[in-house]
């Protein structure tokens, strides 16, 4: 009897640990999936701010270019006022004519980003470094 509650006990620790485990391992498989995701439709945002940093808020997608070196995808920004010039302070440096932008680089790509206040396009390229 008591060899029977030894077992249980530890088959109950060790599924208290397997399942965190289990949950960490499944959410670093989808944000690799999400990182090298080559698809305009399936993960195009997260896909966009796991590479930039840049949040997406509300928008309309006005197209998607891709090719197996540069992603170029344009949206149509769903803020105004205040809210819109805190998103654009928050992420862009301004580079006159209401266009702000920002830009990066890491190991695998370049991006850059622009936000036009006038007309609230917000256009981010993607190259891919071989």
């Amino acid at each position: 009897m008591k060899r029977n509650k030894t077992v249980r006990i530890l088959l109950i620790i060790a599924v208290i640990f397997a399942i965190p485990i289990l949950l960490m391992k499944g959410c670093q498989s989808l944000a690799k999936e999400i990182y090298w995701s080559m698809d305009c439709d399936q993960f195009n945002i997260d896909h966009i701010e796991l590479r930039t940093g840049i949040d997406i808020p509300k928008i309309t997608r006005n197209y998607c270019e891709l090719s197996p070196t540069q992603r170029k995808v344009s949206f149509q920004l769903h803020k105004s006022g205040k809210d819109k010039a805190q998103y654009a302070a928050t992420y862009f440096e301004y580079s006159g004519d209401h266009l702000f932008s920002a830009n990066g680089t890491r190991k695998d790509h370049q991006w850059f980003a622009t936000l036009d206040t006038t007309t609230n396009e917000l256009i981010f390229i993607i190259n891919y470094l071989p």
